[in-house]
């Protein structure tokens, strides 16, 4: 059986989702309609509330020995802020986080677009080292073993389109 192929209705992660299940081993956040291509094919994904929510059971499952993922959009990063600030920061704890970039495109919501505008300049201002899906498949290894290695908050952005 290859990567994708549908093996007893389930459907085995491939591409982005495929590197990001190899590259972590608990996965949560915000369900979103850009991220649901990876989200469906992750294994225990656990969905939260808030972004800020989903930080802090990352951080728990790291304190644990685990390689925690946080997918979220990008309009999510002002709730997660005190979160990464109090807890990843502060311990010395990584996570990866994927952030889908909302408002880049010109009929998307308004406060999509302030997002779209700001997220770059957001994460500069958090120290959080920031990648590209764009870039290259091995993008997801890098970010997380340098999350992982370094033991700080890496992202990686995702646009609509470059998933599914």
């Amino acid at each position: 059986m290859t990567d994708g192929e549908n093996y007893r209705g389930v459907t085995r992660p491939r591409g982005p989702a495929l590197a990001i299940g190899e590259a972590c081993d608990f996965y949560t956040g915000v369900p979103d309609s850009v991220l649901a291509p990876v989200i469906e094919l992750l294994p225990g994904y656990v969905p939260a509330s808030r972004e800020n929510h989903a930080v802090a059971v990352a951080f728990g499952v790291r304190l644990g020995g685990g390689r925690p993922c946080v997918l979220m959009q990008n309009s999510g990063l002002g709730l997660m802020v005190d979160a990464v600030f109090g807890l990843q920061n502060l311990y010395k704890l990584g996570v990866l986080l994927i952030i889908s970039c909302r408002g880049e495109l010109p009929w998307e919501e308004i406060q999509h677009q302030e997002w779209g505008r700001k997220t770059n300049s957001v994460l500069r201002i958090m120290g959080i080292t920031a990648f590209d899906i764009a870039d290259k498949m091995d993008i997801v290894r890098l970010a997380a073993n340098l999350a992982f290695d370094k033991e700080r908050p890496v992202a990686i952005k995702v646009h609509r389109g470059n998933l599914g």
